[in-house]
């Protein structure tokens, strides 16, 4: 098999292309063009909400969603997922409309994207891509960092360019018969092997971040602790401030928190309240990340109370609900004590009687903005009955010398008299 000098030079530009989305943290927007595929057992609302959900991901990149395309199809083509057709008219776009590069909604084999891309001469990335660039940027803490690493990495491994082994076949197979093992696989071989390495190497690291997680998680025992959490962009992180007066950086984005952010909330009456912060979920988190972050996320099984944050405004906020039920189940977090609390109602102004209705379907849920005083301090008082009712009243002798639990009880208890 002949390959022609251009292939060569198409490779190594797609590579240049995927370096400079992955790593320029500030650049120009990118010319986005957006992919689904629609099957049989699909329903076409859940795949066009996929599809808008999916161009917000771009948009959090700073990238802009110049056309999108779904397609009806019995099952998906082993070599390119959509239909050749398909795959014409978007390249035949991607001349007119200046495309940068192609995200598809749904997950692509390593060899899909290769045949893609060979076939566009333009970057193609599957949902869990896209997914993952969001995270390395937001990613702060040394521990979050290599979370995503490990989790970029082994998404990174079976998906290696072939510009090395395209680079061999042109020179010829040699021989007779079948190809000789040439350098581009040895070159394809080294690579692997380092990233393996490589992810062995963090995997370790990550192992000594979170026993000093467990070390601190233990000093805590003692207090109580409220984990929030919801879907990305509910606005755990703008309630989390206004409960801790925090400065927490809570920007109209997806994923701005992946990191657990540990605050003490105000006025809890020398009771040591503990408010726990956690990264957003959404539809289809890659495995990878899920794994990456179990330590992190299994935060929510040590709670006492969980606070469930929904956007209300949203349109599929009911299933924004069921996702994160999912993953709470996943984490055997479904039996602690968990109460919803519907965010974002004054995006909704036009609806008076719509708390009332969320209250006979979702009995004891509370329905506030955070950018209301009086309703953040509905949730505070909340929190405070919760913990007062699981609180046990004894009287305590204490001997006047003994100041050291005398502090004690005054921070981890409500006194009476």
């Amino acid at each position: 098999m002949n390959f022609k000098h251009v292939d060569i030079e198409k490779t190594i530009e797609l590579e240049r292309a995927r370096h400079e989305l992955e790593n320029k943290s500030q650049r120009t927007p990118m010319r986005v063009y957006l992919v689904s595929l629609e099957l049989p057992e699909d329903d076409s609302a859940d795949i066009q909400e996929n599809l808008v959900e999916l161009g917000a991901l771009v948009r959090t990149l700073g990238d802009e969603c110049v056309a999108a395309l779904v397609q009806k199809k019995s099952k998906p083509v082993p070599s390119t997922f959509i239909g050749q057709g398909k795959v014409e008219e978007i390249k035949a776009s991607i001349h007119a409309l200046k495309i940068d590069y192609v995200v598809f909604d749904q997950n692509l084999s390593p060899s899909q994207v290769r045949n893609l891309e060979q076939i566009l001469g333009k970057l193609v990335i599957d949902r869990t891509g896209i997914i993952l660039q969001i995270f390395r940027r937001n990613a702060r803490t040394k521990e979050a960092r290599t979370q995503v690493e490990i989790a970029h990495l082994e998404y990174t491994a079976p998906r290696l360019s072939n510009a090395w082994i395209s680079w061999e076949r042109q020179r010829g197979s040699g021989g007779s018969g079948g190809r000789l093992k040439g350098t581009g696989e040895a070159q394809i071989e080294i690579d692997r092997r380092k990233l393996k390495d490589k992810v062995a190497s963090l995997k370790k690291e990550l192992e000594k971040i979170q026993k000093e997680r467990e070390v601190a998680r233990k000093s805590r025992i003692d207090e109580w602790n409220v984990i929030l959490v919801g879907y990305t962009n509910a606005g755990k992180t703008t309630l989390m401030n206004a409960l801790t007066e925090s400065q927490l950086s809570a920007k109209d984005s997806l994923f701005e928190t992946l990191d657990s952010s540990v605050r003490k909330l105000k006025g809890s009456n020398n009771t040591n309240i503990l408010i726990t912060d956690t990264v957003g979920f959404i539809r289809n988190l890659p495995h990878g990340l899920v794994a990456s972050f179990r330590s992190t996320l299994e935060e929510v099984t040590k709670a006492d109370l969980i606070l469930h944050i929904v956007d209300i405004s949203h349109p599929s906020y009911k299933d924004h609900i069921r996702v994160t039920e999912d993953i709470l189940e996943q984490l055997h977090a479904k039996d602690i004590p968990k109460v919803i609390v519907f965010n974002k109602i004054d995006n909704l102004s036009d609806e008076p009687k719509l708390p009332k209705i969320l209250a006979r379907v979702y009995p004891k849920s509370i329905c506030v903005s955070t950018k209301n005083e009086e309703d953040i301090k509905k949730i505070r008082d909340f929190v405070l009955d919760f913990i007062g009712q699981n609180l046990l009243e004894e009287v305590i002798r204490v001997p006047y010398y003994n100041n050291k639990l005398l502090s004690l009880i005054y921070s981890h208890s409500r006194i009476i008299s």
